[in-house]
């Protein structure tokens, strides 16, 4: 099903989860692993107590529910996460065909690998967000809706960014009903949010002022969302900032200037898949340019510390990276995104 190299690396980097936690760093580090890991010894011992957010209740329900069979220590939960990512690759690989440069991303991308190792609930949320975008892609769009919904509740931003896709997706889609209205239909959602656009920039600079405030920002360097034009210029500067964010001379930590390395290696790569996509598929490339634009602005006008933005980051990176290779696959049988590579 998949070869012995892919096979020896999946069986290497299950080890990882050892080697985190209280090894190479303490697991307070990353607090939030002891509410799910709390949640889900509870739930493993059929201790139904609700908890106060809704979003740790659900999101332990679903990592309780993988077949796994020990859940003793943090680290323990750390290979529930591990294990997800392995089948999606296996997944991937087998059953959509994803080779060459997007298999190497997700299968030694650190950040993935870090996040997919850890008692949180990161790995989950990218496997619903990358399993819907794919099926979307194969037009089984009622389906890729379900699997999308679980994000409505455990992470309510990246549903609307799933949505977004969707929506942006079928904008693009040649010969769909939805593609020969779109200038009337974009012009309807635009009219039908007029009204409230101001008070959704409103709501938005809340969150982003007490998010700028949580990370030790001062009132004096805040820049606020007052207009329309404030939001489509911070917008316009949020997104290239949060793809690089820390830039080298922000870091101020070793893990933040290897973080910063790594920003600047997924840039250039990025560079190099839309580039080679181009080459076969302009409107495929601009599709997903667009889609990564608007989730990168969407998070770079809220996200302040350095080491959120690498969390909430790398799904989005994989996401895109994969669903061009899968939607090139789709429509040319390219798969490797070289000239001339074909399954």
């Amino acid at each position: 099903m998949i070869p012995l190299w892919l096979s020896f690396f999946l069986g290497l980097f299950a080890f990882v989860p050892f080697i985190l936690n209280d090894v190479l760093f303490p697991a307070s580090f990353m607090p939030d692993q002891f509410s799910y890991f709390t949640k889900v010894q509870q739930l493993r011992s059929f201790d139904l107590e609700l908890v106060t957010n809704f979003k740790v209740q659900v999101s332990s329900w679903m990592l309780a529910a993988i077949p796994m069979p020990y859940a003793e220590t943090i680290k323990s939960l750390g290979f529930f996460s591990r294990f997800m990512a392995t089948v999606l690759i296996i997944w991937l690989y087998a059953y959509k065909k994803l080779r060459g440069w997007p298999l190497l991303l997700i299968l030694f991308y650190p950040s993935f690998l870090l996040y997919s190792s850890l008692a949180l609930r990161d790995t989950l949320v990218f496997m619903f967000m990358i399993i819907s975008v794919i099926l979307f892609l194969e037009n089984r769009r009622m389906l890729a809706l379900l699997i999308a919904s679980p994000l409505f509740i455990i992470k309510f931003q990246n549903f609307f960014l799933v949505i977004i896709f969707f929506i942006v997706h079928l904008f693009f889609l040649k010969g769909s009903l939805f593609q020969r209205y779109r200038y009337v239909f974009l012009t309807f959602v635009m009219a039908a949010l007029a009204p409230s656009i101001m008070i959704i920039i409103e709501l938005l600079d809340y969150y982003r002022r007490a998010l700028f405030f949580e990370d030790g920002g001062l009132l004096s360097s805040y820049i606020p969302i007052e207009t329309i034009g404030d939001f489509i210029v911070l917008a316009s500067k949020s997104a290239p900032y949060f793809l690089m964010k820390p830039l080298p001379w922000e870091a101020d930590s070793f893990l933040q200037l290897i973080q910063s390395l790594e920003n600047i290696a997924i840039a250039t790569f990025l560079f190099f898949i839309f580039f080679k996509a181009s080459q076969v598929d302009k409107s495929i490339a601009i599709k997903w340019l667009i889609y990564t634009f608007i989730s990168f602005s969407v998070y770079g006008l809220v996200v302040f510390n350095f080491g959120t933005a690498v969390r909430y980051k790398f799904p989005f990176i994989l996401i895109v990276v994969t669903g061009i290779a899968y939607e090139l696959y789709l429509r040319h049988g390219k798969f490797i995104l070289n000239k001339g590579d074909r399954s």
